[in-house]
Protein backbone atom coordinates (compact mmCIF):
# COMPACT_ATOMS: atom_id res chain seq x y z
CA UNK A 1 0.00 0.00 0.00
CA UNK A 2 1.47 3.34 -1.20
CA UNK A 3 1.36 6.64 1.83
CA UNK A 4 -0.85 8.13 0.06
CA UNK A 5 -3.39 4.94 -0.21
CA UNK A 6 -2.49 4.77 3.84
CA UNK A 7 -2.90 8.55 4.61
CA UNK A 8 -6.53 8.01 2.53
CA UNK A 9 -7.69 4.88 4.64
CA UNK A 10 -6.47 7.17 8.03
CA UNK A 11 -9.26 9.81 6.88
CA UNK A 12 -11.74 7.21 5.64
CA UNK A 13 -11.55 6.11 9.45
CA UNK A 14 -11.81 9.66 11.07
CA UNK A 15 -15.20 10.79 9.18
CA UNK A 16 -16.27 6.93 10.34
CA UNK A 17 -15.71 7.91 13.55
CA UNK A 18 -16.80 11.21 13.50
CA UNK A 19 -20.07 9.68 12.26
CA UNK A 20 -20.27 7.68 14.79
CA UNK A 21 -19.01 10.05 17.98
CA UNK A 22 -22.13 12.51 16.30
CA UNK A 23 -24.67 10.24 16.69
CA UNK A 24 -23.65 8.87 20.20
CA UNK A 25 -24.08 13.09 21.04
CA UNK A 26 -26.96 13.39 19.32
CA UNK A 27 -28.19 10.21 21.44
CA UNK A 28 -26.56 10.85 25.10
CA UNK A 29 -26.86 14.59 25.20
CA UNK A 30 -23.06 15.22 25.63
CA UNK A 31 -19.58 13.36 24.74
CA UNK A 32 -17.46 11.55 27.13
CA UNK A 33 -14.27 12.94 27.66
CA UNK A 34 -12.42 9.78 25.74
CA UNK A 35 -14.76 10.77 22.78
CA UNK A 36 -14.24 14.75 23.00
CA UNK A 37 -10.57 13.70 22.70
CA UNK A 38 -11.24 11.10 19.69
CA UNK A 39 -13.13 14.12 18.35
CA UNK A 40 -10.00 16.43 18.46
CA UNK A 41 -8.09 13.68 17.62
CA UNK A 42 -9.42 13.09 14.30
CA UNK A 43 -10.57 16.78 13.14
CA UNK A 44 -6.56 17.48 13.57
CA UNK A 45 -5.88 14.53 11.61
CA UNK A 46 -7.96 15.54 8.73
CA UNK A 47 -7.30 19.24 8.73
CA UNK A 48 -3.67 18.85 8.71
CA UNK A 49 -4.04 15.98 5.91
CA UNK A 50 -6.02 18.92 4.12
CA UNK A 51 -3.11 21.56 4.93
CA UNK A 52 -0.57 18.92 3.03
CA UNK A 53 -2.85 18.68 0.53
CA UNK A 54 -3.48 22.09 -0.46
CA UNK A 55 0.18 22.74 -0.38
CA UNK A 56 1.29 19.57 -2.37
CA UNK A 57 3.39 18.77 0.49
CA UNK A 58 3.51 15.02 -0.64
CA UNK A 59 4.52 15.67 -3.98
CA UNK A 60 8.04 16.42 -2.32
CA UNK A 61 9.22 14.07 0.57
CA UNK A 62 10.54 17.50 2.10
CA UNK A 63 9.65 17.28 5.99
CA UNK A 64 11.12 20.37 6.61
CA UNK A 65 8.64 21.95 3.62
CA UNK A 66 5.22 20.47 6.26
CA UNK A 67 7.17 22.56 9.21
CA UNK A 68 7.83 25.88 7.53
CA UNK A 69 4.35 26.11 5.64
CA UNK A 70 2.58 25.12 9.26
CA UNK A 71 4.80 27.99 10.31
CA UNK A 72 3.57 30.24 7.81
CA UNK A 73 0.50 29.69 6.88
CA UNK A 74 -1.53 27.83 9.81
CA UNK A 75 -2.42 29.04 13.41
CA UNK A 76 -3.02 25.93 15.46
CA UNK A 77 -5.17 26.41 18.24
Amino acid sequence: MKNNEWLDDVAETCTVTLNVLQKKAEERGKLTHADQTMTNLCLGYLYLLNVCDENHLFDNSSVSGLTEIIKQKTTIH
